[in-house]
Parts: C-alpha cells; structure tokens; sequence
C-alpha cells in the first residue's frame, strides 16, 4: 500500500500506526468517508484517544488527518510523476518501473552507495532513507571492507543480489568509477545519479539518472542545485516504489 512509505518516514507509536493504517485503506478502497467512531472500533481505541492522537500529530481533530491522509493518498502518484519528469532529462516511464523491478527484486540484498565530497553526503541520506524502509544500505566505507571479505573468500562466498548507487556530477570522478568497477566485477546492479548522459559512470551503469545535464565538467557557479535535485528524485522513486509494491498487493 502507498501509505507504507508514510508510515515507515514518520515516528508514529503502535496505536497511531494501527488508526493510520486503518483510516488510509478505508481511503484506498475508494469508501465514503469513515467516521471516527468505526476507526475507534476496528482498533479498540475510543474516540478520545484518536482525537488526542490527532491533535499530537499536529491536526485540530479527526476531520483534518482524514482529509490530509485523503489529498495525499490521490494526488500522490501524479505529483511523483511530476516532480520525476520535471527533474530527470532521461525520464521515462519504462526507466521507473525498471527501478521499482529491481529494488523488488533485489528487496533481501545488500545496497552500497558510492561518492566523493558532496555526492558522499547524498549517499549517506541514501543509506538512512533505505534503513528506514527495511533495505540493508551501507556506506562506500563498509563497501571496501565488503570488497575486501569477498576477494579473500572468493569460491566460498555465493554471490549476493546487491545494488550500489552512485553520485557523480561529472560520471568522470576516479574513486567512484573504481568502486563501480569492483561492485560490477561481483554481479551488483548499478544505479547511477550524473549530470552528463555520455560519461563513464553511465555507461557503466544498469541505470543511469540525468540531473541538471550538461556537456562539460567544469565546476559550475552557485547555488548548485545537483545535489539537492538528487536527493529530491531518490525520495520520489521510493515513493514510487512504495506504490508499485501496493498496486502488486
């Protein structure tokens, strides 16, 4: 279900998980509006105690959380296509599913990020926003003592469904084409986020992301809104994914 993304991002205790859950899959079966009292029953809460719930999550009562879980639920999936297309110079249809596919398929694998100065920064939130929605993610750091364990069990070590995703603005930068280069050599599928289409870090890649594209890769002047774009478009994929897990449901 697509609330499952929602719900895994925000820290909600045992009863207000239940009463969300409750709430958003009355709103996905496309019922009329359910009243607090029928919420209240299904999760042996009594009325008060949502309305208190509400009010702790920052809504004046039950009216508004219905309504906010309600906008969220229906505009979700075109805002997400919205903010994709608008960002991504290589969007496609075709390239999301393809990303939903293999973060499906690749669900009990390990997930590395790769990246040097700032690129390094936007795959530590890679690695917290995956932990969060239960992938094991880990930084470049536990990449190479990673690399280093398998090569010294090569034959004994079977081979694992990993993914590493990659942040290059110009795809040339040394280290991360290094580290793709081994991920590669072990069978790890690689997702790369790049401001030019023809580098390497492309090339190399399963699929490759264009942000902000450009032919040169010359610093560019300030503000540099790569980084951001690129932590903004990895939120809306697993909001995408969220989705494709809960149509598959």
């Amino acid at each position: 279900m697509n609330h499952n993304y929602f719900l895994l991002t925000n820290l909600l205790s045992e009863d207000e998980r239940r009463v969300i859950t409750s709430i958003t899959s009355h709103i996905e079966r496309g019922e009329k509006r359910v009243g607090i009292q029928q919420i209240a029953a299904e999760n042996y809460l009594s009325a008060a105690s949502i309305v208190k719930m509400c009010k702790r999550l920052g809504f004046d009562g039950y009216s508004e959380l219905y309504y906010h879980l309600s906008r969220q639920l229906l505009s979700t999936e075109s805002r997400t296509e919205e903010t994709l297309k608008a960002l991504v110079d290589n969007y496609s249809d075709g390239q999301i599913e393809a990303f939903c596919a293999l973060m499906r398929a690749r669900r009990d694998g390990k997930i590395f990020t790769t990246g040097e100065g700032f690129s390094n920064i936007v795959g530590d939130y890679f690695v917290q926003r995956l932990s969060i929605c239960g992938f094991m993610a880990f930084s470049n750091v536990h990449f190479y003592d990673y690399m280093i364990f398998r090569e010294a069990h090569q034959g004994t070590v079977e081979a694992e469904n990993a993914v590493m995703f990659a942040v290059s603005q110009s795809g040339e930068t040394g280290p991360v084409l290094n580290d793709v280069r081994h991920a590669k050599k072990h069978g790890h599928k690689i997702v790369s986020f790049t401001r030019r289409g023809d580098s390497t870090l492309a090339q190399l890649s399963d699929l490759v992301f264009v942000l902000d594209g450009v032919k040169q890769t010359l610093a560019v002047s300030l503000p540099n809104l790569f980084f951001g774009h690129v932590i903004l478009v990895f939120e809306e994929l697993m909001a995408s994914l969220f989705g494709f897990e809960g149509q598959a449901q």
